[in-house]
């Protein structure tokens, strides 16, 4: 079920369906069988690079890249059992993340505070579903800014968690985290962005000190 504040308008709707199937048909190069896993993720895997790195051009880099190396694994390194048995989207998605922590890595990002640095006690709904279409514009808006204002951590596991809807499973296997610890930080992640929507800063465009 959406959330009173989700955002279809900032990212594609999820395919739950399993990707086992696909993951085989590219294996055994079936015609056109990689042009369908690029129509179900590219959008989410660029919504997702968008959130870690802010910059249109990075995302879109990372996500080609990540789809030349899902083929080359696909069709060449792994045999059919294995890509029979692979959970195609957090697998895709995973590599998507490492590609832009390199990326980050090699523009020597500042670092940002850690996610377990922040607890205010607040949680709530962000965006209203009532109001006009320019209401929703205004308040999509200011989402995307506010989500620019978190650490990098906060903004992947909202977009992963709420964005994409994905199962803690998934994220645990997306990120390489417990899923016991990663309820504690999407909890945190929805706290800040709470915080980062109610600042005055978030309504004129500009960052404040993390």
């Amino acid at each position: 079920m959406k959330n009173s504040w989700t955002v279809g308008e900032l990212a594609g709707e999820p395919d739950r369906r399993e990707g086992g199937d696909l993951a085989v048909a590219v294996h055994r190069c079936e015609p056109g069988a990689f042009e369908r896993l690029i129509d179900r993720f590219e959008q989410p895997l660029f919504g997702y690079a968008h959130g870690i790195l802010q910059n249109a051009f990075d995302a879109q880099e990372v996500v080609q890249d990540a789809m030349m190396r899902a083929h080359k694994a696909l069709t060449r390194q792994y045999d059919e059992a294995r890509c029979a048995a692979l959970a195609l989207r957090p697998w895709l998605f995973k590599t998507v993340r490492n590609l832009c922590l390199n990326k980050r890595r090699s523009k020597r990002s500042s670092l940002e505070q850690p996610l377990e640095t922040f607890d205010d006690g607040r949680i709530g709904p962000f965006v209203s579903l009532e109001g006009s279409d320019l209401e929703r514009k205004e308040e999509i808006e200011l989402l995307r800014r506010a989500m620019a204002l978190l650490p990098v951590d906060a903004r992947e596991l909202i977009v992963l968690r709420f964005m994409e809807e994905m199962s803690y499973a998934e994220i645990a296997k997306t990120v390489g985290q417990s899923e016991a610890a990663l309820r504690g930080k999407v909890f945190r992640s929805l706290k800040l962005l709470r915080d980062a929507l109610e600042k005055p800063a978030t309504q004129k465009g500009v960052a404040y000190a993390m």
